[in-house]
């Protein structure tokens, strides 16, 4: 190697490693990269799952995730996103901020895990199995608990600015889960995904919180004093409850797609939605990702906000198309690892899953933004749109289309708010006017409110 391209080499690591230092995107790497690694290894997980257990047993499965990781959703109450908002600057305040945000949650979980036991054979008859026996229920309602914890585990570690930890944490809860996925094979032939996928939570919630207990809330709260604000309960809970009904709607149109799925479409139709709806949802959590490290870094630096608004679309557009392209290209030859009518079912599915990551990511954006000025009205009216759109569409289209129809309605949906979001909230972003009257309109599109 010459002597300039080992300058130009060590040029590009310096800058690399400087783009890296950046809190904006050293978070937001760290969380993608969560992504990264919880996506591949759920990709191994779902296709072991394949071939150790029976189609019906997925659809069945599969369902009782997605309703599990509904119902944690609900139960969580927006507090990760409390977390990401308002640890940031929480001072001496953090420890008790997220101990009672925890206990919130752990009540609301055991709440709505046994009211969705209770009322199984109304909304979910093909999940009747877990209200068969008292031990599936009582393990059903300990799974609900335990799984609104460990997602508001994610958001405390992501609001102390210490990302890094997340996918240590979740890249051992895959690898776990694969284990004992194999392992319940020959035992519990019926159930044995969802155990493999509940147990490891359970096990991870000690040792991750005694690290925030014990090492990275102190830290934190030495750090923040000097920069600290008052965490007034009437300010969290106004916030809470603004956003807490578009995440509801968020929550939705999201997950509660594969339990209308297989209650409209059966077990099999729900085994090939899954694999589809979980690559998809594992693409947009880089936007996600990008969008959460933009509110904690826009909430400790709110003068930067619009910079590191565009900063952040620019990113998800460079690390979001290329991955788009691959899928919609590639949909059949992913799927076929799954099974060949994995791929014939569900390649469609993918690429149209896919194609709306691109209108997703200027949903995402657009809602950081909003959480950081706490517009919370817009937030709720454009998540509220989505699960009309979404819901209904795809209740429209499913009966004619099957699973595939479920891919349009979510592709419409989404190109249709991002739109009148990029025509609305984010034109000052994208079309910035000119002249001191256009920088005045543009400094008041991005205060935070009080």
């Amino acid at each position: 190697m010459s002597k300039s391209t080992r300058t130009i080499s060590s040029l590009s690591i310096a800058r690399l490693a400087a783009h890296v230092r950046i809190p904006l995107y050293r978070n937001a790497y760290a969380l993608m990269f969560s992504s990264v690694t919880t996506s591949a290894l759920g990709m191994v997980y779902w296709l072991l799952a394949t071939r150790y257990y029976s189609t019906d047993a997925m659809g069945v499965n599969s369902a009782a995730i997605a309703a599990l990781m509904f119902l944690s959703g609900v139960a969580g109450l927006y507090l990760d996103g409390v977390f990401i908002r308002f640890l940031p600057r929480a001072g001496r305040a953090t420890g008790r901020l997220v101990a009672y945000a925890y206990a919130i949650g752990a009540a609301a979980g055991a709440l709505v895990g046994g009211i969705f036991l209770v009322g199984l054979a109304l909304w979910s008859p093909a999940l009747g199995v877990f209200s068969a026996s008292p031990w599936l229920a009582i393990g059903f309602v300990v799974a609900t608990v335990t799984s609104c914890i460990f997602t508001l585990q994610d958001g405390v570690l992501t609001g102390l600015r210490q990302a890094t930890w997340v996918p240590i944490e979740n890249t051992i809860f895959g690898v776990v889960k694969i284990v004992l996925l194999v392992a319940f094979a020959g035992a519990f032939p019926r159930l044995g995904i969802f155990a493999s996928w509940t147990i490891p939570i359970v096990v991870s919630l000690l040792p991750v919180n005694a690290l925030i207990f014990g090492r990275l809330i102190p830290r934190h709260q030495r750090a923040t004093e000097q920069i600290a604000t008052p965490v007034v309960a009437r300010q969290i809970a106004t916030y809470v409850a603004g956003n807490y009904l578009g995440y509801l709607c968020f929550m939705a149109y999201s997950r509660l797609l594969p339990v209308m799925v297989i209650e409209l479409l059966g077990s099999d139709a729900s085994a090939h939605f899954f694999m589809p709806w979980l690559i998809a949802s594992a693409l947009q959590l880089v936007t996600i990702n990008m969008s959460q490290s933009l509110i904690v870094e826009g909430t400790l630096d709110q003068a930067k906000l619009r910079a590191y608004a565009r900063e952040s679309l620019v990113h998800m557009a460079r690390l979001l198309v290329p991955a788009v392209a691959v899928l919609a290209l590639g949909a059949p030859l992913i799927l076929q690892l799954f099974g060949k009518s994995y791929a014939a079912e569900g390649a469609a599915l993918l690429r149209l899953f896919a194609l709306a990551a691109i209108p997703n990511m200027v949903c995402t954006l657009s809602f950081g933004l909003a959480r950081v000025q706490r517009r919370v009205g817009r937030i709720v009216l454009a998540q509220g749109l989505l699960a009309t759109l979404v819901l209904g569409l795809s209740y429209a289209l499913m009966r004619d289309y099957g699973i595939t129809g479920v891919g349009w309605a979510y592709l419409v949906s989404q190109c249709v708010v991002a739109a009148i979001l990029l025509l609305t909230q984010l034109r000052p972003l994208i079309w910035p006017s000119g002249g001191q009257a256009g920088s005045a309109r543009r400094r008041s599109e991005y205060d935070i409110q009080p």
